[in-house]
């Protein structure tokens, strides 16, 4: 799954990669002195859950959530997607969603 999603992000255009680390850290902008200052550190969090069972039958199951973000502790929670092209979809329409934590 992890490698997976580093495959997805590798072929983000530079804005989706912005909203990527927008949905996860809450900012946009990498860290001034770069990502080893990161704190507390980028981490991903693999979700275990279940495949609808009629999808079990073809190239193996895959499921419907979607990943979600603990921003104040910089947590991507990721559920287990079997394929890329999944990955990338799912990714890009949480992030792209205008969904998560802010202050109304």
């Amino acid at each position: 799954t992890v490698a997976l999603f580093w495959e997805a992000v590798a072929s983000f255009a530079p804005a989706e990669r912005r909203a990527l680390l927008k949905f996860v850290t809450s900012s946009s902008r990498p860290p001034v002195q770069g990502f080893r200052h990161l704190h507390p550190p980028f981490t991903i969090h693999k979700v275990v859950c279940e495949a609808p069972s009629m999808f079990s039958f073809i190239a193996g199951p895959d499921v419907e959530r979607l990943p979600s973000a603990s921003t104040c502790f910089n947590v991507l929670k990721l559920p287990n997607y079997k394929r890329v092209a999944t990955m990338k979809e799912r990714v890009k329409y949480a992030i792209e969603s205008g969904a998560g934590f802010e202050l109304s």
